[in-house]
């Protein structure tokens, strides 16, 4: 893994207030192995096993590692952790007893466990996460659920995972496709930690170096996908992304794309790389250090355009905006809305139920509708 390069100095604030997370990360090859043992490290006694169809064979390695801890199991999740889903996973935890949870996968799989996690009596049941894919889930405190096309998010200590496994290998043979959508999500964390309410020097330069890593990565990994170094990369640059976005919070980008993948169920990874060179576009401009750091570390691997509002700046790096666009293009991520399925009238739609949220630019339905129709049409920023 490559050393973190610096792409900017940081001029720090007259004063802020940081908040560190606690929580312990084991990253290598092979890690996977190392899972009963953090289990049996914090002294849980009765493990609940949550996996995604496609981690069902690491699965039932930790299922026999676990031994006289394993309780029981859940195999298959959905997306955007749909109540009903939850509802039968705190039933199997209280069933069987669990005060433990590992949860392998990504986002929808972290997603469950910590439904199950937040609503368990005094907060009893703990988790430990072994992602497969570049989520970032496993890093934050956020937990989601969706009922009534409606999504709910919320923030709530009960639900951070103890520890987080990162094995390469489990995301290996993780496809190209879903790799590219899976990394825009990650990427979508570190540029949306510089300008939340809560953005401090600490998340930026975390964001940052996050979004080096990823986009470098993602670069790479399309050469070479099943390299253990990139991939590793990767991981490390989701830890990074999940950190930022932790302590950050979440804001006009994120709240977007909860309201379209609750309301419309439209695929999380994906609206993601939609929206964001959108937002970027408004908001951007607003947090001119933070942007020209991200614009530094993002010119390693997106090329400059030549020209236009999307073109490079004067030192040849490109617009954030237009870099993440391209990047996502070039990975073959879709950046359109209607080629997820959104029709123009949900986009009006969507444009007159959002709730305005703090925003380095004032929110307005006008403004929403202006990103939601470029994020539609997929037009290059």
């Amino acid at each position: 893994m490559p050393r973190p390069v610096e792409p900017q100095p940081v001029q720090p604030r007259a004063g802020f207030v940081h908040t560190f997370l606690p929580g312990r990360v084991v990253l290598g090859a092979g890690s996977l192995d190392q899972v009963a043992g953090e289990v049996e490290n914090l002294g849980v006694r009765r493990v609940l096993l949550v996996a995604t169809k496609s981690a069902r064979d690491a699965a039932d390695v930790v299922e026999v590692q676990l031994g006289d801890r394993f309780a029981g199991r859940i195999d298959g999740v959905a997306q955007h952790v749909p109540t009903e889903v939850a509802e039968s996973a705190r039933a199997k935890a209280r069933e069987v007893g669990a005060d433990g949870i590992v949860a392998i996968g990504g986002g929808s799989a972290i997603g469950l466990a910590k439904a199950v996690a937040l609503t368990s009596t005094g907060g009893g049941v703990v988790i430990v996460a072994v992602p497969t894919t570049y989520a970032g889930s496993e890093m934050t405190p956020v937990w989601g659920e969706t009922a009534g096309g409606s999504k709910t998010t919320g923030t709530d200590l009960r639900v951070l995972p103890r520890v987080v496994v990162y094995d390469p290998v489990l995301s290996q043979r993780l496809p190209k496709k879903v790799t590219a959508a899976s990394v825009a999500n990650a990427i979508a964390h570190c540029v949306e930690a510089v300008w939340t309410p809560k953005a401090d020097p600490i998340t930026e330069t975390t964001a940052v170096e996050g979004l080096r890593a990823l986009a470098n990565g993602l670069r790479d990994v399309l050469d070479a996908p099943t390299d253990l170094d990139t991939r590793s990369d990767l991981l490390y640059g989701a830890c990074l992304a999940g950190s930022a976005l932790a302590t950050a919070g979440t804001g006009l980008h994120h709240k977007l794309c909860h309201l379209l993948g609750g309301t419309y169920n439209l695929p999380h990874a994906e609206t993601h790389a939609a929206v964001l060179p959108q937002v970027a576009r408004i908001n951007a401009p607003a947090v001119p250090q933070a942007k020209a750091r991200l614009e530094a570390a993002l010119a390693t691997a997106s090329p400059a355009s030549a020209g236009g509002p999307g073109g490079p700046d004067q030192a040849g790096r490109p617009d954030l905006a237009g870099g993440l666009f391209d990047l996502f293009v070039g990975a073959g991520v879709p950046t359109s809305l209607r080629e997820l399925g959104l029709t123009e009238e949900q986009v009006n739609e969507a444009a007159k139920a959002f709730r305005p949220t703090d925003n380095p630019v004032p929110v307005t339905e006008d403004l929403v509708r202006e990103i939601l129709t470029r994020a539609w049409a997929g037009t290059r920023p």
